[in-house]
């Protein structure tokens, strides 16, 4: 039996609109995740948080390999790389960054992980031989430059070095898993990272606190939305982006996200913003933009 064509056309119509909107939706949900996660830390110690995070989150993400029906094959033979990148991206990354937050307003930190992909995109040249071309080093030298200028500059120094530790754990993570694991399929990938994630995490906590949490309604509706929405759901979209897409529009998520996290703190956190940092977004956004644009061949 056919479908009507009307349908069928209506279908095809909407696909490009859908595929259009991934990038926005991501950085949505990876935006509102800082918000989300200084709302939880109000209840929760911090590498609690991230550990328990992070364990739940694998577990839904093997499940959802398994409903998807995705290939494990890549990833059981690659498991140990994809655990010390997961450790590094989500583990190192997630607990030094909720460290932070119990300090640090939302959006600095933000602004400090969208300097990821620019970062990331920099030392590809030196360590994995990739090329730049020349706007490529002024969206470096942006980034950077809007970096140094959104961080708070009256930050304790213990602040800044969470801060650059979970930046080089997103950077470092993802150029250790580029040169070892990527020829991992990205469900089994990503599902295997989160428990290498969780491992890091569960050892920071015995190791470095005393875990202790209150349930609340705050704690269990933040630890929701970054579980089911940016763990799971968000990541589940950067890999069918990554999958359909590539890499470079993949990314075009991350431009998004400094202003984003921004709106979204001032709406629910009432950060109010000094105008240094607003600078800062606007460049590490066009930091970010332009280390990813690739014109189009004439």
């Amino acid at each position: 039996m056919t479908r009507p064509a009307g349908r069928m056309s209506a279908i095809g119509k909407g696909m490009p609109v859908l595929r259009a909107s991934l990038p926005f939706v991501f950085a949505f949900f990876w935006a509102a995740s800082y918000a989300a996660a200084k709302i939880g830390l109000a209840d929760i110690t911090p590498y609690a948080f991230v550990a328990l995070r992070l364990a739940i989150a694998a577990a839904a993400a093997i499940v959802l390999v398994i409903v998807l029906r995705r290939p494990w094959g890549p990833a059981a033979q690659r498991w140990p790389h994809l655990l010390v990148g997961g450790a590094l991206v989500h583990g190192l990354a997630l607990a030094t960054a909720h460290k932070a937050l119990i300090t640090v307003a939302a959006t600095p930190t933000a602004l400090v992980h969208a300097f990821h992909p620019v970062l990331t995109a920099a030392l590809s040249v030196v360590l994995l031989h990739e090329r730049f071309a020349w706007w490529q080093w002024i969206g470096v030298a942006l980034g950077l430059t809007g970096v140094v200028l959104g961080v708070p500059h009256d930050a304790d120094y213990s602040v800044m070095t969470l801060l650059g530790l979970s930046l080089f754990g997103l950077s470092g993570g993802t150029l250790y898993l580029r040169r070892f694991a990527s020829d991992v399929p990205p469900f089994a990938a990503t599902a295997v990272q989160l428990i290498g994630g969780a491992l890091l995490a569960t050892v920071m906590m015995l190791a470095l606190e005393t875990p202790h949490a209150r349930v609340t309604a705050p704690l269990v509706g933040a630890m929701t939305w970054n579980i089911l929405f940016m763990s799971v759901l968000g990541m589940a979209i950067y890999n069918a982006m990554l999958d359909r897409d590539g890499a470079g529009k993949a990314a075009a998520g991350f431009f998004l996200v400094p202003g984003a996290s921004a709106l979204i703190a001032w709406l629910l956190l009432d950060e109010h913003l000094p105008w240094l940092t607003l600078v800062g977004l606007a460049a590490a956004t066009v930091g970010v933009v332009l280390v990813w644009w690739k014109p189009r061949a004439a």
